[in-house]
């Protein structure tokens, strides 16, 4: 009798969870599309000018690592064609002019340091607004750059590179930026400003705090920089916040679109009220270096 109750358990448990293992037909589920919000990034433009890019978030089945920019219809969702910009400084205000889709600049910024600017921007197609403050530092000067190479001799190979050696001013709490451009990139970023908007190559800049590297030392950097011999490479040293130092940091980690899934989550810092990214203003002090 006892056997006969356990078999009926089980008989009963079986159609239980059989009726759980179901197939059933796929269901439909609508996930709504965020609104677009901008994006802001900036960059310097010699002697004493600023560029400003202006673009709306887009979805990430758009591109990895890029976006087609040569498709119309991603292009015009993705970038800001008419806004009223303009920078608030000293008791003055600048207006900022379209350069290229996107970009919008002046070469009227004065260089005020230690002072603080507020940047402003209307989306006509939107209607929505951003404001970002910031504070421009004193520049900084890289004592000296040169050719440093890696022989590999199981591969037969080397490997082109350099290093670069600044001190750090003491007394205070700083953080610095460094970049490093192929001078041919470079041109091609000064004769066309939006060409590099999309470039998210985190390989290319690094940046230092003397809270790691301690007060009033000497800082000593050797990029993972892979080059080709004879190639020119324009290294910049930038004077940069704590707050931009966070968010560039936080970028650096982040990775592409494949690390971000499967590596540390990671939520980028932005000045920026009412959009993304980040507004900076710096001021570089380049050297060039001949890879050899």
């Amino acid at each position: 009798m006892l056997k006969i109750k356990y078999y009926i358990a089980a008989i009963v448990g079986a159609s239980f969870f059989s009726s759980c293992v179901l197939n059933p037909d796929p269901l439909d589920i609508y996930i709504p599309e965020p609104e677009q919000e901008m994006v802001v990034s900036s960059f310097y433009v010699p002697p004493q000018g600023l560029a400003v890019t202006f673009t709306r978030t887009f979805s990430a089945l758009l591109g990895e690592d890029s976006v087609d920019l040569e498709d119309n219809d991603i292009a015009r969702l993705i970038f800001v064609d008419s806004a009223e910009v303009s920078l608030s400084f000293a008791g003055q205000t600048v207006p900022l002019y379209q350069l290229a889709p996107s970009v919008f600049g002046s070469f009227e910024v004065e260089p005020i340091y230690n002072q603080e600017y507020i940047l402003r921007a209307k989306d006509f197609a939107t209607g929505k607004s951003v404001t970002a403050k910031t504070v421009l530092l004193p520049p900084v000067d890289l004592d000296t750059v040169y050719p440093a190479n890696t022989v590999l001799p199981s591969f037969n190979d080397t490997i082109f590179t350099f290093q670069y050696e600044f001190r750090d001013a003491a007394g205070t709490e700083n953080y610095y930026l460094a970049t490093y451009t192929n001078f041919r990139e470079f041109l091609s970023q000064v004769t066309n400003p939006a060409s590099g908007i999309f470039n998210f190559n985190q390989t290319l800049f690094h940046v230092f705090t003397d809270k790691n590297n301690g007060d009033g030392e000497m800082i000593e950097y050797k990029p993972d920089f892979a080059g080709v011999k004879g190639d020119t490479i324009v290294v910049s040293l930038s004077n940069i916040t704590k707050e931009y130092y966070e968010f560039l940091s936080a970028y650096k980690r982040s990775g592409n679109l494949f690390s971000q899934l499967v590596g540390e989550p990671i939520n980028l810092p932005t000045n920026v009220a009412g959009g993304y990214g980040y507004f900076a203003l710096i001021r570089p002090r380049p050297k060039m270096v001949i890879l050899d």
